[in-house]
């Protein structure tokens, strides 16, 4: 009897406890993270009684909880994955809305100037006409400033975003290394603890793509992107950020274990914080950066066809808009490595705005050429310009000024010609008087000089009267300095003179020759002038069709147009790539839930189940009690 009631007495406690665990996973049906446990349950060991092996019951040898490693990390990768394509979507459907909303007034002003334009064309010596061009060229550059200014003020919140997401991998990490503490003191028995270290690798996963490296006793250390390790058994990495190198605003990851801080690669970090520094160094900063180009292009169109005509008083028409050269314009172009052990200062100039990409230049000193790499990885060794030695060409429309100091072997720079433009762009002009609507006539008559006027003095007594078209005849070959000699138009000479800087001065003007003039190069030059001159108004109306960007292909308007169109192609892009991200995280998620998420049907049954073997139990207990009472009683 005493065999029978402690096999039943086993069956109870089996059951019960097979009872208790079942309740516990229906309890936790809701709890996120929750892995189903199970209770294996064993035969006790068998006695030899009278020559036959007897059972003695039952006993539970282990809990268990229900997990595959295999689609545990599916799920992480997968919650990576979808976490990475999210945060792009966000993040370009917002630079999408800034140049849909923000953004329309820059080609809603620029479509105001060139009205403005036309009817300077129409009203040329009408002080109201100018008045208003000279405010729709205040309203265009005060839309370029905004959303260049909106477009940096993103910047400064995806590197916000990013303190935040360094923050909050900081206290996983010390969470985890912690939980691995605690597991290694239980021999990794603690099943609660172990659902608690997926669910913080899961959330992990959401912020960098994670690899999990599991240990003894349910340790597991955690990788960020297959490099980074930011948990080592119970030692977590601290993450920081540090300024970026060359530009300081590319903020860089960082790592501190102990004492020691290193500089960590992000290539292939992962999650939302691959997202956001891909989204800032690539996408906020090509738009940036294409968004200056445009800003170069119509400062720099409009200032030339100022250069090309007289202002109301008949004077050389000076700038509209920021020279592009000026120092405000050229803040930010050149980014230098702080590793960099010469003394180089390099600044970069604008020289043909139709050639600028609006790309990001890599350039290097190999201790004879400076080399410049295009953002397509195209090398080219920059040539010196043979009338000036301290300017170096590039083929992109731009040109590297050689500075004071001296640069060494190795040295790098990193190079971008429009960045910043947008943001700094101004109207120079204050005088509605000023805006050139007459125009002069220079032409090369031969030979392949170009020449520029740069004055032209009305109260000169030997100034050319209306009408006379002069020709300029110039002469290197002559010591100690080349000369110039004037005619009209019948032949008769004006002026002769030496002149030195490529710069003549004559009759009441300035004309400056650009550096391929030669001996024998002429000019004709029409210096007429009359307050109804519109004829430069009418080349200036014109710019609003040529194409004068992107290599001869594109207009203003264009520029801005292709900008918009490749946002909203890469947001439409990001929002597929979401989609199917999407469906790969629900599949992993469902493959999880398939083996380790719990059945409140099967639970039930097994309730059930359990709750009769109980009874049974119970009641063998019950029949050993009332046999042993009744052999008590026969013996009495």
């Amino acid at each position: 009897m005493a065999d029978l009631m402690s096999i039943a007495r086993s069956g109870v406690l089996a059951a019960q406890k097979q009872m208790g665990v079942t309740s516990n996973n229906i309890a936790n049906v809701g709890t996120e993270g929750y892995n189903r446990q199970v209770a294996e349950q064993r035969t006790s060991e068998s006695t030899h009684i009278a020559g036959h092996f007897l059972g003695t019951g039952t006993y539970v040898s282990d809990v268990k909880r229900i997990y595959n490693d295999y689609a545990q990390r599916e799920l992480s990768l997968s919650i990576s994955q979808h976490s990475q394509a999210e945060t792009r979507f966000g993040k370009m459907s917002e630079l999408d809305q800034l140049f849909s909303i923000v953004g329309k007034a820059v080609p809603n002003s620029l479509n105001t100037l060139f009205e403005n334009v036309n009817n300077l064309v129409d009203m040329p010596s009408d002080l109201g006409v100018r008045e208003n061009l000279l405010t729709s060229a205040g309203q265009l550059t005060a839309a370029f400033n905004s959303l260049g200014q909106e477009l940096e003020g993103q910047v400064r919140q995806v590197n916000q975003q990013l303190d935040g997401v360094v923050d909050r991998v900081n206290a996983i990490t010390a969470e985890l290394a912690d939980i691995n503490l605690q597991l290694q003191k239980v021999n990794g028995q603690d099943l609660q603890l172990l659902d608690q270290q997926d669910r913080l690798i899961n959330e992990l996963a959401e912020y960098v793509q994670v690899n999990v490296i599991p240990q003894d006793m349910g340790v597991k250390s955690v990788m960020a992107g297959g490099s980074i390790m930011l948990v080592a058994g119970e030692t977590p990495m601290q993450l920081g950020l540090t300024s970026g190198d060359p530009i300081t605003h590319e903020t860089r990851l960082t790592g501190t274990s102990g004492d020691q801080t290193v500089v960590l690669g992000t290539s292939a970090v992962g999650g939302e914080m691959q997202a956001l520094m891909d989204y800032r160094n690539q996408d906020l900063a090509g738009a940036i950066q294409k968004l200056g180009v445009m800003a170069l292009g119509v400062a720099d169109a409009f200032n030339q066809s100022q250069a090309a005509g007289f202002d109301l008083d008949g004077n050389v028409g000076q700038n509209l808009f920021s020279d592009i050269n000026s120092p405000n314009m050229t803040i930010g172009r050149v980014a230098v490595y702080a590793g960099n052990t010469g003394t180089q200062a390099l600044g970069v100039e604008i020289d043909d705005t139709s050639a600028l990409t609006g790309g990001r230049y890599d350039l290097s000193f190999d201790g004879t050429d400076y080399q410049i790499t295009d953002q397509y990885g195209t090398t080219t060794t920059l040539s010196a310009d043979p009338n000036d030695a301290t300017r170096l060409i590039s083929p992109d429309g731009f040109s590297l000024r050689v500075g004071a100091g001296t640069p060494a072997a190795g040295d790098k720079w990193t190079l971008t010609p429009s960045a910043g433009a947008a943001a700094s762009i101004e109207v120079v002009m204050d005088n509605p008087r000023g805006l050139a609507a007459a125009g002069y006539g220079l032409e090369t008559v031969t030979g392949n000089g170009e020449a520029t006027l740069l004055a032209v003095d009305r109260t000169n007594p030997n100034l050319p009267g209306n009408g006379e078209v002069m020709t300029i005849d110039v002469d290197y070959s002559t010591t100690p300095s080349p000369t110039y000699s004037i005619s009209d138009s019948q032949g008769n000479a004006l002026a002769t003179g030496a002149f030195t800087g490529n710069q003549i001065d004559a009759l009441g003007f300035s004309l400056a020759l650009n550096p391929d003039t030669a001996t024998g190069d002429q000019f004709s030059l029409d210096i007429s002038f009359g307050p109804g001159d519109n004829r430069n108004a009418v080349n200036m109306a014109g710019l609003a069709t040529a194409k004068i960007m992107g290599g001869g292909n594109a207009t203003m308007t264009d520029v801005y147009e292709g900008i918009t169109t490749s946002v909203g192609g890469q947001t439409r892009a990001a929002e597929v790539a979401l989609d199917s991200a999407e469906t790969v995280k629900m599949q992993a998620t469902e493959r999880v839930a398939a083996e380790s998420g719990v059945n409140l049907d099967e639970e039930a049954a097994n309730l059930m189940r359990f709750q009769q073997a109980y009874q049974a139990s119970a009641r063998i207990m019950t029949v050993a009690k009332e046999t042993f009472d009744t052999l008590f009683a026969a013996v009495r």
